[in-house]
């Protein structure tokens, strides 16, 4: 996985030299359509405690910015107003640096590199709808005893339809949270496909993940190691 400080340097690069306010501007423009395209996605507010932890989640920018231009939307067209995609998403990984979200850096970043060529774009945007729309496959691959939470992780993605790490600590937190409701069908379901990897979330603390694996107290997980794994799973979900 590239370094940040390489991927600002060539993000900053194919930005190329725009006036900062016109840059800002844009940023917001394509922050706000990302965000009201999630909210489209959605639908209505999600009633169940799991459908509402995971819809009030917005995945990453760069892939609901992606969808939006692969299906050819005319707000998006409009705000770029003749901008390369590949050149706009080179603008959206600054904009991630700046909001320290480095999950979304290093997706906007690799969506800027697949976007470059026409042909991989188109491969790139029908991955990325079918993820958005939960109909892509989970990879069933697993890496064995030296990473437990890679089973887990494959059924929350399946259970979830999400491969991002701000959606899946939403669906933990919910899990451990005292008093959680199993009423929630699909959170019932999810709980159970946990227990039949073995793997049972105890607490989120500060930047660590609690668990047990089978019955016993596991060595603490950090938040960036999760997410590696995540990012992992995610390109075997991509292809």
């Amino acid at each position: 996985m590239p370094k940040l400080s390489f991927i600002e340097a060539e993000a900053r690069r194919r930005a190329g030299r725009l006036p900062g306010p016109q840059r800002e501007t844009l940023q917001q423009d394509m922050i706000a359509l990302c965000e009201a395209h999630w909210r489209a996605l959605r639908g209505p507010e999600p009633a169940t405690p799991l459908a509402h932890a995971l819809g009030s989640a917005t995945p990453p920018l760069a892939e609901l910015f992606v969808d939006l231009h692969a299906s050819g939307d005319a707000q998006l067209a409009d705000a770029l107003d003749g901008l390369p995609p590949a050149r706009a998403l080179a603008l959206l990984v600054l904009a991630e640096i700046e909001r320290g979200d480095a999950e979304g850096v290093h997706i906007a970043h690799e969506a800027m590199m697949a976007l470059d060529t026409p042909a991989a774009g188109r491969v790139y945007g029908e991955r990325i709808a079918s993820a958005l729309r939960d109909s892509l496959p989970v990879p069933r691959r697993q890496r064995g005893a030296r990473e437990p939470l890679w089973k887990a992780l494959v059924a929350m993605i399946a259970h979830t339809g999400r491969h991002d790490t701000r959606a899946l600590l939403a669906a933990i937190r919910l899990l451990v949270a005292p008093g959680s409701p199993d009423a929630d069908g699909a959170l019932a379901r999810l709980r159970a496909a946990l227990d039949e990897a073995g793997v049972c979330f105890r607490a989120i603390d500060s930047d660590m993940v609690r668990f047990d694996l089978h019955g016993h107290a596991h060595k603490p997980v950090t938040l960036k190691r999760l997410s590696d794994l995540l990012a992992e799973i995610r390109q075997a979900r991509l292809g």
